[in-house]
């Protein structure tokens, strides 16, 4: 089962074109606040590094609350501020990027 959705989320970002590897988002440097968004996204990123090298299923747990928390004050923060279309549909895939991972992350965390 986690192997089949692993595979099912993969073709899912493949297909849709979202880059894993971007670091940045790069239509939000411009913006006013972009870069404010842009350190959102990464403290998000870190955090999931650090979900995924816990060997501590209760700290992971923690550390999940914590990804899912700040995921929805990033997406708060988005609609505040407002950003242009490109930086918007970058934030975006950020976040939906995030949220597979997210979801991967308690999958994980729940199996045996």
């Amino acid at each position: 089962m986690k192997t089949r959705f692993a595979i099912v989320m993969a073709c899912a970002l493949l297909g849709g074109g979202v880059a894993l590897a971007a670091e940045e988002v790069p239509a939000c440097a411009n913006e006013t606040g972009g870069q404010g968004l842009q350190a959102r996204v990464k403290t998000i990123r870190d955090q999931m590094d650090r979900i995924r090298q816990t060997t501590n299923r209760e700290e992971q747990r923690r550390l999940i609350e914590l990804h899912a928390k700040n995921m929805n004050e990033g997406l708060q923060e988005t609609r505040r501020r407002q950003p242009g279309p490109g930086c918007r549909l970058e934030m975006m895939h950020a976040m939906m990027e995030q949220m597979i991972q997210h979801q991967q992350a308690v999958q994980e965390s729940v199996e045996p």
